[in-house]
């Protein structure tokens, strides 16, 4: 129904009960999220995909589910409340949307750790704005044991949506949250998929919500990858760790072998790297051990004033200036390539859509993103020089980014194959496929 109602752990519940039956399945997040995929591939044991409108357009969604669902039961997790999407006042983008445009039963999560009577009267209007037959099941979850629930369960029934599940508050289930979203699953221990398997086992009616799915049918022919062309590091471990899957087959579908490396771990760099991709992460949580790596620092530093070619997103971005300025004050030295310090601060800078343009080179081209952080690099007012970044639901703009020849950073996180430009000072290449 909202954030922090538990879609994320309802759906590692769900994932884990059908890979213990033995069952394949497919997870999926709606919108711009890096954090809850990450929950769904640690329980699911594959990649969770994203399905965003305004980044991938209705081609992108029709491909990852048709390509990656193929002979699974795909799981998705909304985003925010079932009708929260990038408008005020239409279902555009939202989790609603993405259900009627697959055609896929809504099973909706209630908070209902206080919950009385009046819970009815809001499910009411979820029910009435959804439209008939759109919301197939409701799980209570947080109930306070089974008089709660039995008395819940009666005081919804007129609505003749059916309850598949009560879950009591679990500590197995109680994970930490940060900003508008759980924790990073790289920041703290996890129950077992056994654990959570026994959970659903337990509180989730599954032979009435199996027989409400099938597996779908086999998807079209899988492409060959062409021969690897260009080698890209990738910057991955528990800093940085916010990459969406579509990218990155993206690029191997570009020639590109990714080679990941830690700039916590790691003294150097990958050998005979073409480039660097630098994701987003949360390089504030590691500022003193990512200052303390002085060795792979200088050699990013290094390879990158020397020509070699770098793309940054958000995190990358902040790691790749001269210093991270925590909320306290502390002050950590970073790589050094972007002139000036990013500071955290107490609220969100950006948030939301936006559309980029003036991008040097790009003759004119936009590129769809989403930002979310809360930081702000202290140079931007003065020398930001890569594009302007408009904000979808606001209309303000700003200049964002930082630009030399081979480097491309920026708060925005792209779906790249819908930003082939953007992508020239990553690989050198003028002509990208398109899905």
């Amino acid at each position: 129904m909202q954030s922090s109602d538990g879609k994320t752990a309802v759906t590692c519940m769900l994932l884990s009960a059908l890979i213990e039956r033995g069952l394949p399945v497919q997870p999926f997040k709606v919108g711009p999220d890096f954090i809850d995929p990450g929950y769904h591939s640690r329980f699911a044991g594959m990649p969770s995909r994203n399905l965003d409108f305004w980044l991938m357009g209705d081609a992108g969604i029709d491909h990852e589910t048709k390509v990656h669902g193929a002979c699974k039961i795909s799981i998705v997790e909304g985003v925010m409340g079932l009708f929260d999407g990038s408008e005020a006042t239409s279902h555009e983008g939202s989790t609603l949307a993405v259900a009627r445009r697959l055609g896929w039963p809504v099973l909706l999560v209630v908070p209902s750790t206080k919950a009385g009577r009046s819970i009815a009267a809001s499910l009411y209007g979820f029910v009435a704005e959804a439209g008939v037959d759109m919301i197939a099941g409701l799980v209570l979850n947080g109930v306070s044991g089974d008089s709660h629930a039995g008395y819940l369960r009666e005081a919804v029934a007129p609505l003749r949506v059916p309850v598949l599940g009560a879950i009591p508050i679990c500590p197995e289930l109680s994970w930490p949250e940060r900003h508008l979203g759980l924790q990073a699953i790289e920041e703290h221990d996890l129950p077992s998929r056994m654990a959570l398997a026994a959970l659903a086992e337990k509180y989730i009616d599954l032979p009435t919500l199996l027989e409400m799915v099938v597996p779908a049918p086999s998807g079209p022919p899988g492409q060959d990858l062409p021969e690897k062309q260009f080698r890209l590091g990738l910057a991955r471990d528990k800093a940085f760790h916010f990459y969406y899957e579509a990218n990155l087959d993206y690029l191997r579908s570009c020639g590109a072998e990714l080679v990941p490396f830690s700039p916590l771990l790691d003294s150097k760099l990958p050998p005979d790297l073409d480039g660097i991709f630098m994701g987003g992460g949360f390089p504030e949580v590691f500022g003193s051990e990512l200052s303390q790596n002085q060795a792979i620092r200088s050699e990013i530093y290094s390879a990158i004033t020397d020509g070699l070619s770098c793309y940054a997103e958000c995190g990358g971005l902040m790691y790749l200036a001269e210093e991270l300025v925590t909320k306290s004050g502390e002050r950590f030295p970073m790589v050094g390539v972007i002139p000036g310090a990013v500071e955290m601060t107490a609220g969100l800078q950006h948030f939301g859509y936006c559309e980029c343009s003036d991008l040097l080179g790009a003759q004119g081209e936009r590129f769809r993103g989403h930002e979310f952080h809360y930081s702000r690099w202290s140079a931007e007012p003065r020398l930001a020089n890569l594009w302007t970044a408009r904000r979808k639901r606001i209309g303000t703009t700003r200049w964002e980014g930082f630009r030399t020849n081979k480097l491309h950073a920026s708060y925005v996180h792209l779906y790249f194959p819908k930003s082939p430009a953007a992508l020239r000072p990553l690989t050198g290449k003028t002509e990208f496929a398109t899905l």
